[in-house]
């Protein structure tokens, strides 16, 4: 299954985009939701959709049950506007694949665009996804890049097959085109991560050592659940 061409964007307007942002979010922490933020006003994207992961392929098994991590982002996001939940893959039983999930918004929504919010370590390695030659054939691919990370990494000769015809500077095509876009999106860096938050409940650090790190809700719903300490 393929997305139907990209249409004239002067002759035919388009729904809002439906903007995706795929990962375990074991847990989600302010790194998320600043990055979220910041791409949807630099973008004018009017909604993030966070997708938790159910059984990552790239990676290890989460820390946190899939229901605690959809309930951690609920938490996360219930005050913030234009950021949301989407539990599709954590409704499946099988392995967490892009295409997947891609394939599932497509049919729901065959006239809008689709936005796939990834960052640039994935990026690199897209490659190697399940039926990676038609990722692009369902959305469009913002990769989140780093600040100093040079675009030459990013656009080099080993991913040509990737990103040549697909690679654009004009975030307007993100929105007036169905998909088969790469645009690069450079984020302020993060000074948090995940592993480093699992680290932190594991060695007893107290609450005030995490109010940089993550939302309070979500710090309440780790002690009162007593996550990652085993």
């Amino acid at each position: 299954m393929t997305s139907p061409a990209p249409a004239n964007s002067e002759t035919t307007p388009r729904p809002p985009p439906i903007t995706l942002f795929g990962g375990t979010f074991d847990p989600v922490h302010f790194g998320h939701l600043r990055v979220a933020q910041d791409t949807a006003a630099a973008l004018k994207l009017p909604e993030i959709r966070f997708v938790p992961s159910q059984s990552p392929v790239h990676r290890g098994r989460p820390g946190a049950s899939a229901d605690a991590r959809l309930a951690m982002l609920k938490l996360a996001v219930a005050d913030l506007p234009g950021l949301a939940v989407d539990d599709c893959e954590l409704s499946r039983e099988s392995a967490s694949y892009t295409i997947t999930t891609l394939e599932a918004f497509r049919a729901k929504y065959p006239a809008a665009p689709l936005i796939w919010l990834i960052g640039v370590d994935a990026f690199l390695k897209i490659q190697s996804w399940h039926r990676a030659s038609e990722l692009f054939d369902f959305a469009h691919f913002v990769v989140l890049n780093r600040p100093g990370f040079a675009t030459a990494n990013v656009f080099s000769a080993a991913l040509a097959p990737v990103w040549q015809g697909r690679a654009t500077a004009d975030a307007r095509l993100l929105l007036n085109e169905l998909s088969g876009r790469i645009y690069l999106q450079t984020v302020a860096p993060q000074a948090v991560s995940a592993t480093e938050i699992r680290n932190m409940l594991r060695s007893g650090a107290a609450d005030g050592a995490f109010a940089s790190l993550l939302p309070n809700a979500v710090l309440s719903y780790i002690r009162a659940h007593r996550i990652y300490l085993d």
